[in-house]
């Protein structure tokens, strides 16, 4: 059930938490699967906290066991500057009896997902935007990743945009759904389904492959401004997701291209990581777009002020050619893989993805 500010206010609150902040709880700023989300203000000012933050809240009678998980890994992974970050919990009690779980977060300007929706539906987002999102959140997913956990729900929805000194910097959230990698899960398998892979469709894998096969879907809709398989219908989602790939546009830059390839390999064993993904020449070009994009939408600006018509303005881009990656159809696949497992350079599998590498990282290539 959807509840609104005034189910959380009414009666007023009172603290059960031993040692939280002394805070007052302001406008809802949206809903999610596991939680709404608020501005909350300190009534007072309190050591290792900003003035103003976020209150993740939930009545513990709707269940509130995948804000407790969230929390838990939000703590875990405090200090990691592209996740979200956590200034810990109270519990809160209203006068009608409600108990009330709430996590504080720090604020952000609004989720990628707003960004896209501002940035026109259809259109997407500029090149050198795609491009520092990506990596930001990248950084973060290698975070998650090398402390030994999967997110599980990686989509535009669940990134913020939190404003530093260059802007606003892209920082992966809601944990709600969020595992240890190799963990046994009889829960199934967990997140949203346009952003599902297919070991997960296919075998109910759901590892940290998966959350790179959701990224690429995320840099997709940047792009885009669409989500992967938006005019597929329901009923056949599963099985296109099953044996087909997400169409890469053809009107991106071809490192652009050459990234999505990589994030949309089929064996999940043969997808790049995040700590290689991070190496690409896609993220590694400099961002002299933004400029021409400045000076674009400048000019955009004077041809209204004067009445004149808008031409349609791209950035140029000079990017070397790539070498297209290997098929990775189901059939191939399974002619390329032994029955004992085998260590794989990921150089001899994505030649010239990768640039500036140090010496190779193997990987190990199972049966099943």
């Amino acid at each position: 059930m959807k509840r609104t500010r005034e189910d959380y206010t009414a009666g007023g609150e009172v603290s059960l938490g031993y040692g939280a902040p002394s805070w007052c709880r302001g406008q809802l700023l949206g809903r999610g699967g596991f939680g709404s989300v608020f501005i909350a203000k300190l009534k007072k000012p309190c050591f290792g906290f900003p003035p103003t933050i976020a209150v993740k809240s939930e009545h513990a009678a709707s269940g509130s066991s995948s804000l407790l998980n969230e929390e838990r890994f939000l703590r875990a992974l405090k200090g990691c500057p592209n996740v979200v970050q956590s200034f810990g919990s109270d519990i809160t009690t209203t006068n009608s009896g409600d108990i009330i779980y709430n996590v504080f977060l720090e604020l952000a300007s609004g989720s990628l997902a707003d960004f896209i929706k501002k940035s026109g539906s259809g259109t997407g987002m500029p090149e050198f935007l795609v491009r520092n999102y990506t990596r930001s959140i990248l950084i973060g997913l290698k975070q998650v990743h090398d402390r030994g956990f999967v997110h599980c729900d990686i989509k535009p929805h669940n990134v913020l945009l939190v404003p530093n000194a260059d802007g606003f910097v892209a920082k992966i959230a809601d944990f709600g759904l969020a595992k240890r990698r190799h963990a046994r899960d009889s829960s199934g398998i967990r997140g949203t389904n346009l952003f599902f892979s297919p070991e997960m469709v296919g075998c109910g894998i759901q590892e940290a492959p998966s959350d790179i096969w959701a990224l690429g879907c995320s840099v997709l809709m940047m792009f885009t401004g669409k989500p992967p398989w938006a005019t597929t219908p329901k009923s056949e989602l599963m099985s296109r997701i099953a044996t087909d790939s997400p169409m890469i546009p053809p009107n991106i830059s071809k490192a652009a291209q050459n990234f999505l390839s990589c994030c949309f390999v089929r064996h999940p064993a043969k997808r790049l990581t995040a700590t290689e993904l991070l190496s690409h020449i896609f993220l590694l070009e400099s961002d002299e777009g933004e400029e021409v994009y400045v000076q674009e939408k400048a000019k955009v600006s004077d041809e209204k002020s004067l009445g004149v018509k808008p031409q349609s303005h791209c950035c140029p881009s000079a990017l070397p050619s790539f070498i297209p990656l290997p098929s990775s159809s189901s059939e191939e696949e399974e002619e390329d893989i032994p029955a004992a497992a085998k260590r794989t350079c990921y150089r001899q599998i994505h030649p010239l993805a990768i640039m500036g590498c140090q010496p190779p990282v193997t990987f190990t290539v199972c049966a099943n």
